[in-house]
């Protein structure tokens, strides 16, 4: 009777020769599976038929959420020889193994769904409510549970599955789904003592046959993408008796000069690609077609502009197409930097920085400068304490930096030659500290920041023996710290 049945349903569907496109949003299904219970060495359950029904929710472009209800009873061979017991029970005991199965998978189809014959995987898990019960008296086994107490050998057992099915539907809202299934019960929920678990079957595994109904959704004939485009064009002209036409665009091989047009293309009256606007893909593959030929070698494989660095500004329009993700831009997609500090606005952590002042990679301030001391080797006359106009550059720069970092407090050292005196060097040397000192103050910063202090002959930095030597020793050295 069972085998009558399934064969009725594969002739009803085998009657079907059209090929049909469906989007539907569920189904229903109903059918029968054949399982085995097995990965342990005591019990010898045998194979039979479980029966059940199943609810589908398409989730995404060939992804799918069913869930699966499923009942089944097996029996235990009794007739092997018997090689032990675990908590009283021989393992060619008279044994039903009754269970229902709920399971969730989500699901993928392979190829797409317009294709009337598909392969589908999924993976998921859920619960199996099971229990043994003496097929003599038709009572539930007891058996020493996990806190030596004496319990039902009955429970809810979490499991993990996996399966893949052939899907067929040749015919409109109806599909024919051959599978096989592999349950792996984790054990998780059965309380039981350790001599009832380590003989459990871990494995339940399956071939099923489902027929399912496909609803919430529309019927719709597979379609090229610019059928819509299609359909504003003059019909083909009609010839009697058979016409040969290779690349199926309406134009005839003996007057089709472009024989190998891509499929979905639009095509003049000699079947040759129209491009209408000039970018390089033809019309009817094209979505964007008013690009323009500007654009040509700059767009993507559906004719649309390329933004490479995604400022909004497509490449062909785009004096400055490899700008850094996230700069602000102006019309010509180059980068806006309001403050000039070479950092583009919408990188720039410190958008209003002084022009002129040294910023790090983030448009900030870079407070490296202040990692050492600056050392000005002024350019002296001999005993003169005046700077000249090369450092009052450095100095200027400098005094730009501080005015952003009020926190930054410096001492200021003077140096000499050993030219003159000791007294006379070391009143020399804090004069030119002075003067520095006096200089940033003009330039804003504050006299409590500054400490000075003339060292006189003292700390060389090259030998007084020449010219030179002495010019690098006459100095001003000045020391961050905060």
């Amino acid at each position: 009777m069972r085998k009558g049945i399934i064969i009725i349903a594969l002739a009803v569907f085998a009657c079907s020769a059209a090929t049909w496109s469906s989007d539907y949003k569920y189904s229903l299904g109903a059918g029968a599976g054949y399982l085995k219970l097995t990965g342990g060495d005591f019990f010898r359950f045998e194979p039979d038929l479980s029966y059940g029904f199943n609810l589908g929710h398409r989730v995404g472009e060939g992804w799918y959420f069913k869930v699966d209800y499923s009942y089944y009873r097996l029996d235990n061979d009794e007739s092997v020889d018997s090689s032990g017991s675990a908590a009283g029970i021989v393992n060619n005991a008279a044994i039903e193994y009754k269970a229902t199965r709920l399971g969730v998978t989500l699901n993928r189809l392979l190829f797409s769904s317009d294709n009337w014959l598909n392969i589908n995987m999924g993976l998921g898990g859920g619960a199996m409510f099971w229990k043994m019960v003496d097929g003599t008296s038709n009572t539930t086994f007891k058996v020493p549970g996990s806190k030596d107490e004496t319990t039902d050998l009955s429970t809810s057992e979490l499991f993990l599955t996996a399966q893949t099915e052939l899907v067929v539907s040749p015919i409109p809202r109806w599909s024919l789904n051959l599978g096989v299934r592999a349950d792996y019960l984790t054990g998780a929920g059965a309380e039981f003592a350790s001599e009832i678990t380590d003989v459990l079957d871990k494995w339940l595994l399956g071939a099923t046959v489902r027929m399912n109904f496909n609803f919430g959704g529309s019927d719709r004939p597979a379609v090229w993408r610019s059928d819509t485009v299609w359909s504003s064009q003059p019909a083909f002209r009609k010839r009697p008796g058979f016409v040969l036409d290779s690349d199926g665009d309406g134009v005839s091989n003996d007057e089709d000069r472009c024989l190998n047009t891509p499929r979905g293309v639009l095509v003049d009256d000699y079947g040759c690609p129209l491009d209408s606007d000039g970018d390089g893909v033809p019309d009817g593959l094209d979505d964007c077609p008013d690009t323009g030929p500007e654009a040509k070698g700059k767009v993507d494989i559906y004719g649309c502009p390329v933004d490479s660095d995604f400022d909004g500004i497509p490449d062909f329009l785009d004096r400055c197409p490899t700008n850094r993700i996230g700069a602000v831009v102006d019309s010509t997609g180059c980068p806006v930097d309001s403050d000039a500090d070479g950092v583009a606005d919408g990188l720039d952590d410190c958008p209003a920085t002084m022009y002129g002042v040294e910023v790090d990679r983030y448009g900030c301030i870079d407070l490296s400068v202040f990692d050492k001391p600056l050392v000005l080797n002024i350019n002296y006359p001999s005993g003169s304490f005046e700077i000249d106009p090369n450092s009052k550059k450095k100095l200027q720069t400098l005094a730009g930096i501080l005015n952003f970092v009020p926190h930054i407090r410096m001492e200021i050292n003077g140096y000499t030659d050993n030219i003159g005196t000791d007294l006379a060097n070391q009143k020399l040397s804090e004069k030119r500290a002075n003067r520095v000192r006096d200089y940033l103050v003009t330039l804003g910063v504050a006299t409590e920041r500054m400490q000075v202090f003339g060292r006189g002959e003292a700390n060389f930095t090259a030998s007084n023996q020449t010219a030179e030597g002495r010019a690098k020793n006459r100095r001003i050295e000045i020391v961050f710290y905060k």
